[in-house]
């Protein structure tokens, strides 16, 4: 789903998605409170879509404020982000079809790298011997 279909597909859930220019470095902000997202309007289509999964996934938690890279709200909506956006078999094929190029495999996912990078580690997690 693109990022335009997603925005209209959220239209009368009880958050407010806006776009902003935002502080070099955010790409994306929750606020509990006013119960608004924030997106910044720079990012390319692929970041404001990875962006938006990220922030409704901490309005869906219920999560409040901004926290660092490494808090524990942030890794479960990076993990989340990367499991609803990626699904497994396709990955599977770009991973064989473009060797394990991640730029490629990003780009034909239309996810970032880091989302790329969180599933590539949530797979890592879920490996099983028999």
């Amino acid at each position: 789903m693109t990022y335009g279909a997603m925005r209209r597909a959220i239209v009368g859930l009880p958050v407010t998605v806006s776009s902003a220019i935002l502080p070099d470095g955010l790409w994306g902000c929750y606020d509990a409170e006013n119960h608004v997202i924030l997106i910044d309007r720079r990012l390319t289509y692929a970041a404001k879509r990875c962006t938006l999964v990220h922030e409704l996934l901490h309005w869906r938690h219920g999560d409040t404020g901004c926290s660092n890279d490494s808090s524990k709200l942030e890794r479960r909506a990076r993990r989340e982000t990367a499991l609803t956006l990626i699904d497994p078999l396709r990955y599977g094929m770009l991973e064989q079809m473009y060797e394990g190029n991640s730029w490629n495999i990003s780009q034909e996912l239309e996810v970032t790298q880091q989302v790329l990078g969180d599933f590539r580690l949530a797979m890592s997690e879920r490996v099983c011997i028999i």
